[in-house]
């Protein structure tokens, strides 16, 4: 069963990972950083819940999603 937690913090990513699309496309980088910060302040409360699936799951959409745009956050690079 989900946490109550898990379910919020799971509609917020999906929401704001669809957003993030429409933000790419418009090329607008305030409304990028914006979405990336969204992003950031979801996994962060997913790690501070317990949540490690969750949390990895955000930063892999944050770090994929910097091939598409040049705005980067410092707490998610891209390791090679």
């Amino acid at each position: 069963m989900r946490s109550a937690v898990f379910k919020h913090l799971l509609g917020h990513y999906r929401s704001h990972k669809m957003g993030m699309n429409l933000r790419i496309n418009s090329g607008e980088k305030v409304q990028i950083a914006t979405s990336l910060g969204a992003l950031d302040c979801l996994y962060w409360q997913a790690l501070g819940n317990g949540l490690t699936n969750l949390a990895k799951g955000i930063h892999r959409t944050i770090t994929h999603s910097y091939q598409y745009h040049q705005v980067r956050l410092p707490c998610h690079t891209i390791k090679k």
